[in-house]
């Protein structure tokens, strides 16, 4: 299902005027008068009225030349309540952006929260003085302890990273991983590019491939945004101040908003998915680096999944390069090594079923097999393995089943990216496997770890 569009064309200039005059985030609006007192339902549908549009005016001046930028025009921002207290004098919600048809972007969005009084609703919105100060004196029923916990370490953490500045020549460290499992499949990658291509800043990366299942890149409480939708836009808000948006994604897990997912926690499956409208083709993850107040960050020199990712001259291209190799737009060959500026070189298995192997290549166009040419039986289940070479080598990491019809080895997996870093994870039947190492440029050592997961 796809959302309307209509662009705001225009504020009057009165509305205008009285947005100036708010402080940091905040904005404060007279709703409408009341007719009467009527029951408790319909002074909550009088009082909603009012603070929508108080809402959407505070987002669409703190967000609305972002919104321009990233969609070509500014769409109606669309307001969804999560919580009020008893008196309805409170509440809180999310706020997004729809995006037009046939522009591939996430929508912008911020969470908001809401205070009425006989002066009518103040509205201020995420990572702002005002807000913290709203959530302290909010009820638990609209804002909980843990969520303004969160937004009080945000705030901290937004005002030190301001204070010390950023290094220009050297890789940032946002403490991210990259969507999916740690030291898992291997994925690849559409490039950098911005929210919704072309925009900038380039604050997106597509990531594509794996086993599909996309994981939260750092512990995070979640917020859903375009709720009407089956699966809806998912949004993490983390203690460091950083924000990470998954969109495009099915089959999702049940999250509600305000619950706390931990690092590597399942959200849902990379797809083609427009809960908030835009484009999309072929099953990816549109993720998204957000700061403070919902503005977009590039991903240019910042450290993700233990990768330093750059932008090219051109949306869609651009590289990620951990240790001197390189994935670029439109390879596969990433693996996630977690967050960090020094990814732990602990072994990506262990106990029963993992076995380890090296070896070495001195020649050229090398082959290694493993356990041994004629491999190992296995009644079936999950058969994952992990290489990693020397740098700038490029090994390959291939998984054959042996063919009793033909005598021959059938190749049923392979991570085959540039570089010696390769993994695969592979649900295989009953059957004779093998591990082959192709050599295809470079020599030097490898290091092979294989698991062994039976039904």
């Amino acid at each position: 299902m796809r959302h309307t569009t209509p662009v705001i064309a225009a504020l009057t200039l009165a509305v205008w005027a009285a947005i100036a005059s708010a402080d940091e985030g905040s904005a404060k609006f007279t709703a409408a008068p009341e007719e009467g007192r009527g029951n408790a339902e319909a002074i909550l549908t009088a009082r909603h009225g009012g603070l929508d549009q108080a809402v959407r005016q505070a987002v669409l001046v703190a967000l609305g030349d972002q919104v321009r930028a990233s969609y070509g025009h500014v769409t109606a921002p669309v307001v969804e309540p999560h919580r009020q207290s008893a008196d309805f004098h409170w509440l809180t919600g999310g706020v997004y952006f729809p995006v037009p048809d046939g522009v591939h972007a996430s929508p912008v969005a911020v969470q908001f929260i809401a205070r009425h009084s006989m002066h009518g609703w103040e509205v201020a919105l995420e990572d702002s003085e005002r807000f913290n100060a709203l959530a302290k004196r909010a009820p638990d029923s609209v804002m909980s302890a843990d969520e303004r916990e969160l937004f009080a370490e945000r705030l901290v953490a937004i005002r030190a990273r301001e204070a010390a500045g950023e290094e220009s020549t050297l890789a940032v460290d946002v403490g991210l991983g990259m969507p999916f499992k740690k030291l898992g499949s291997t994925w690849g990658t559409a490039g950098v590019h911005g929210d919704s291509g072309s925009s900038r800043p380039y604050n997106a990366i597509d990531f594509w491939g794996g086993d599909a299942r996309v994981l939260a890149s750092r512990k995070g409480t979640a917020y859903k945004y375009c709720t009407n939708s089956r699966w809806p836009y998912i949004k993490l808000m983390h203690k460091n101040g950083w924000a990470t948006g998954y969109y495009h994604l099915r089959n999702q897990a049940a999250i509600s908003n305000g619950q706390v997912l931990v690092e590597g926690q399942f959200i849902g499956n990379s797809g083609v998915e427009l809960p908030c409208g835009g484009s999309a083709s072929g099953d990816h993850v549109h993720w998204t680096l957000w700061r403070d107040s919902g503005a977009a960050e590039a991903v240019h020199n910042k450290l993700i999944g233990g990768w330093v990712w750059f932008e090219g001259s051109q949306p869609y291209s651009g590289y990620a390069e951990r240790n001197g190799k390189r994935v670029y737009a439109g390879q596969s060959g990433l693996i996630n090594y977690g967050h960090g500026k020094t990814p732990p070189p602990g072994d990506p298995c262990t106990g029963e079923g993992c076995d380890k192997y090296t070896g070495s290549f001195t020649g050229s166009n090398g082959v290694n097999y493993h356990p041994s040419s004629s491999g190992f039986s296995f009644a079936g289940g999950k058969l994952s393995g992990w290489l990693r070479g020397a740098a700038g080598t490029d090994f390959d990491l291939i998984l054959g089943r042996y063919n009793s019809s033909t005598g021959e080895w059938d190749r049923v997996a392979g991570s085959d990216g540039p570089g010696a870093d390769e993994s695969l994870t592979y649900n295989a039947g009953a059957g004779t496997y093998r591990w082959r190492i192709n050599q295809y440029s470079g020599t030097g050592s490898y290091t092979l770890w294989t698991l062994r997961e039976p039904n």
